[in-house]
């Protein structure tokens, strides 16, 4: 990686933190640029050369949390990603991150990156073997993503709302769903 792109990453990152720092204090709505940058000790100038405005900060942290979902998934070979491997991936890569997104559940922040996510789940149609999944065309497999991502994404907003004495694992979680599933897949 050659330096200016280091520089770019570290930049972004900071301002990241500093994101997130502002939003354990207050409302995202009162959060401006200004303080972004003079917490995460850049200029403004920096921020809007890596971002167009706040929204678009939040919208970085979103597409983050999803790609560091997807490489984790990538790691286990194809042919060895079960879907109940899927689910225990899926659900302590999520508890793992459960304190920034306490924070935007708290904001009323998080749903919004629902948003970003279902342009990107037909990625996840191919990786896996889901018990929902068809043969279908590309629009059907749309629908079908947008389904599971809304349910998946509605049950991390309940769960992760939960302080970690309340949450159950995500070991629990997983498995509870897991069979919840089966047992729809075995009554049709």
């Amino acid at each position: 990686m050659n330096g200016k792109k280091r520089m770019i990453e570290q930049s972004q990152s900071w301002l990241v933190d500093a994101f997130f720092d502002l939003l354990k204090e207050k409302a995202y709505d009162s959060i401006t640029v200004k303080e972004i940058s003079e917490k995460a000790q850049l200029s403004r100038r920096t921020f809007y050369r890596l971002f167009q405005d706040k929204r678009a900060l939040l919208d970085f942290c979103g597409e983050q949390l999803i790609h560091d979902y997807l490489q984790q998934l990538q790691v286990i070979p194809k042919d060895e990603l079960t879907f109940e491997k899927v689910l225990i991936i899926f659900f302590n890569f999520w508890w793992s991150k459960r304190k920034p997104v306490r924070l935007l559940i708290k904001q009323n922040l998080f749903m919004n990156l629902l948003n970003q996510i279902n342009p990107q789940a037909f990625r996840l149609y191919d990786l896996f073997n889901a018990p929902w999944h068809i043969d279908g065309s590309q629009q059907e497999v749309s629908y079908i993503m947008s389904f599971s991502v809304g349910g998946f994404w509605n049950l991390l907003n309940n769960w992760l709302s939960q302080s970690d004495q309340v949450a159950p694992s995500p070991e629990h979680v997983a498995e509870t769903l897991g069979q919840a599933l089966n047992k729809i897949k075995h009554q049709s």
